[in-house]
């Protein structure tokens, strides 16, 4: 069923990027110095959007797990 909806090559890309955390830092400085150059109106991120590039990142790590629940952490031991 998750082949059907193509979560399992989203989940083979995060696994890859897990794999290689070289190559994920080089694509996310990469794409983040493209998305500095990029003019919006008067103004280029610049710098700043490798990091912005980063946040993106960093925030689909939630979408990465497919839509499950991850086990809590258990307390007290």
């Amino acid at each position: 069923m998750q082949e059907a909806i193509g979560y399992g090559r989203v989940s083979r890309i995060w696994q890859f990027f897990a794999v290689y955390p070289w190559f994920t830092l080089f694509i996310v400085i990469a794409a983040g110095s493209l998305l500095g150059m990029v003019r919006f109106g008067p103004v280029t991120l610049g710098p700043a959007g490798v990091l912005f590039a980063g946040l993106l990142l960093g925030s689909l790590d939630g979408l990465a797990s497919c839509g499950r629940r991850r086990r809590p952490r258990r307390r007290g031991r």
